[in-house]
């Protein structure tokens, strides 16, 4: 699908707020399954595991690997679960039952090797694009862990990365990596070959730091994971700055029941300010849905929070040519 030409954007309102501390905790990444579940990567230090939830915030279980410290999850199109695990250097595979079907990979630096893998995104083609986070690369397996091909290196110039962390694959094949301490997103064509920077060291709009996430939809619209500033950024295709989302969540359905049960943190809500609480903390990955939400991994805080697009995309006979002096005003 070809990117949209121009978009008509009517807003992005906050939905709802899914799973708490002590069932989501340290979440660090998921992958949206059929029928409304979410896969929700959990880096408790005694027991590292993916929690199952639905839409409905009820808890539907654990996949509980063995993981060392598991980091990306991704699904494939038989809903089939592949997990990074940068504390074994592997990938394991799981059906949404739990049962592991595949394990591969090994550490080192070699092609095919991996050292502390994290992100993860399937190509056009079904091959498993991962980032080799502390090789400084990008490689491509398939997924029975063959591997294809592996671009990039250490360094700051364009096509090299510092500790890259998350990834996307777009509707004509390009990828996206967030590529964490050169505090920048980094695109390339399906082949691997450099084609743009965005963003730049900094807090300001437009600007990053440490991102760990990227995602692409349909339009071609671009989501940052700005951990760093405890922010989501939204740009467009072009790579241009169009808004930010710093967090409004609401206490999930199993945080009402947990805090209703708990007389001393009903009181402590009564006597502090309840702003901060809605805010992201270190979000760590974004993930998009077919309808057009946005599931924001808000790790810090140990939930998920859920943003719904409204948007419609143009055509160019539908919006005049660009201004050389934009404005927006309201008549």
């Amino acid at each position: 699908m070809a990117k949209a030409y121009a978009v008509f954007r009517a807003g992005f309102p906050y939905v709802r707020t899914l799973g708490m501390r002590r069932v989501t905790t340290f979440a660090s990444d998921l992958a949206l399954g059929d029928e409304g579940r979410l896969f929700i990567v959990c880096r408790t230090e005694i027991a590292p595991h993916i929690r199952k939830l639905n839409q409905d915030d009820e808890d539907l279980g654990t996949i509980d690997g063995p993981f060392v410290w598991p980091a990306g999850i991704v699904r494939d199109r038989d809903e089939n679960l592949y997990v990074s695990d940068e504390g074994a250097n592997n990938i394991q595979v799981f059906n949404t039952d739990g049962q592991s079907l595949a394990k591969w990979g090994k550490a080192g630096s070699g092609p095919g090797e991996l050292n502390r893998p994290s992100g993860l995104a399937f190509d056009l083609d079904g091959n498993l694009v991962v980032v080799d986070t502390q090789n400084h690369r990008l490689q491509r397996f398939s997924k029975d862990g063959t591997f294809l091909a592996a671009w990039g290196g250490f360094g700051a110039e364009p096509g090299q990365f510092d500790s890259p962390w998350g990834v996307a694959v777009d509707d004509e094949g390009e990828v996206y990596v967030a590529d964490w301490r050169n505090d920048r997103i980094q695109k390339f064509d399906s082949g691997g070959r450099f084609m743009m920077v965005l963003g730049r060291p900094g807090s300001e709009d437009g600007e990053l730091k440490r991102p760990s996430g990227v995602a692409v939809d349909e339009h071609g619209d671009i989501y940052v994971a700005d951990r760093g500033n405890n922010r989501v950024q939204l740009f467009d295709h072009h790579g241009r700055y169009v808004e930010k989302f710093i967090g409004d969540a609401t206490l999930s359905q199993m945080g009402r029941k947990y805090v209703l049960a708990n007389h001393k943190t009903l009181r402590l809500r009564e006597m502090t300010s309840l702003e901060p609480q809605k805010r992201f903390r270190a979000p760590t990955t974004v993930r998009l849905g077919d309808d057009g939400r946005m599931y924001v991994v808000d790790q810090g805080s140990h939930r998920i929070q859920i943003y719904q697009k409204d948007a419609l995309a143009l055509t160019a006979d539908q919006i005049l040519p660009e201004q050389a002096a934009p404005t927006l005003m309201t008549t």
